[in-house]
């Protein structure tokens, strides 16, 4: 884990199926399956030795190991090398060598593209970034200083800053009940109160309405409309004996 990874070998080789039956279709299951282990040594290894070949071929007859041994070329050092296995070497080193040269070349020239040292200009102390700018639409302001709602305005004898708060109270009573207006029924509800009340009692009515739960704005001398109570009617028995005698 520790060595290089400039001067690690490669885990694995290329292996051409097709080339590999036309070279070995002569040779027997057992020939193969030794050639095939021997391939793997070398590449492990870079080289096989006459001891390597003994012990692969431990219990072949004689001219099973020389037809083994015949894939392989002797070098200057007496050692055994397979000329493709060692081509596909060299072409896996060059690549390799290649790749980190391309990546030594890319970060030479990303180094160059950026300054060594920070400007003198930048200020010691960081300010805080800017807050957002806030949404127009979320900021604009109503048309009108009455507008409730839904571009609704307040009737013009209710167009005081108490009956404007009074009115505001109310819809937010409302939608925490999730008894919320639309444009059609607050505009109703507004003529209705304006037709029903003073301005100067419409924000007491207002308090007292929602002080009592109710679901609409009345007096308090005023109270919601009630189901009408069904009295339990009654047997009355007669007292004369006679009118159970027949």
């Amino acid at each position: 884990m520790n060595e290089d990874k400039k001067t690690r070998k490669a885990p694995a080789f290329q292996f051409y199926a097709d080339d590999f039956l036309a070279g070995t279709i002569t040779m027997t299951n057992e020939e193969r399956g030794a050639y095939i282990a021997l391939l793997c040594i070398q590449w492990s290894k870079e080289a096989l030795t006459e001891n390597d070949f003994q012990r692969v071929c431990i219990g072949m007859p004689p001219h099973s190991q020389r037809i083994c041994q015949s894939k392989f070329q002797i070098d200057a050092e007496g050692n055994y090398r397979n000329q493709r296995l060692q081509s596909e070497r060299e072409k896996q080193d060059q690549y390799r060598k290649k790749q980190t040269d391309n990546a030594n070349k890319r970060w030479v020239g990303n180094a160059t593209a950026y300054p060594t040292a920070l400007p003198v200009d930048i200020p010691k102390v960081c300010s805080p970034s800017p807050s957002p700018t806030p949404n127009k639409k979320d900021t604009a302001a109503p048309k009108s200083p009455w507008d409730v709602g839904f571009g609704v305005e307040l009737p013009n004898s209710f167009q005081t800053e108490n009956c404007l708060q009074a009115v505001k109270l109310w819809l937010q009573y409302k939608s925490e009940r999730k008894e919320g207006y639309k444009k059609t029924g607050l505009t109703a509800s507004l003529t209705k109160w304006s037709n029903e009340f003073t301005p100067a009692e419409f924000p007491s009515c207002v308090e007292n309405s929602i002080a009592s739960g109710w679901k609409g704005i009345f007096r308090k001398s005023n109270q919601q409309p009630s189901l009408p109570m069904q009295v339990a009617s009654k047997t009355v028995l007669s007292m004369n004996l006679a009118d159970y005698i027949s």
